[in-house]
This record gives structure tokens, sequence and C-alpha cells, in this order.
């Protein structure tokens, strides 16, 4: 059984300044800083299973 608080979601998340993406698993990974330039990146999608493009 999973509890709430461990149950982890995937997101997308983007650097503002120069726009890579990057997918972490939240709250397992804390939103990480762009390795190309340092900006903090915000989150841009939750990916939910399932999705049809």
């Amino acid at each position: 059984m999973t509890d709430d608080n461990e149950r982890r979601e995937a997101v997308e998340v983007r650097c503002p300044k120069c726009g890579r993406i990057q997918i972490v698993y939240i709250p397992a990974e804390e939103i990480p800083k762009c390795p190309d330039d340092g900006t903090q990146m915000i989150i841009r999608e939750l990916l939910d299973e399932g999705k049809v493009l």
C-alpha cells in the first residue's frame, strides 16, 4: 500500500532562460537548477499516465 506522502508524480520542468526541458519525480526529487546556466527550473507540465498526444 502506498501512502499519499510517498506517491511520486512525474513532472516536466523547463528552464525559463534557455528552454532546456527535463523530467523529474516529485516529491522524491527537488526541482533542479538548469545545468547549463544555473537558473531555477519551473514546472511546465504534470505528466499523467495514459496521456494521449
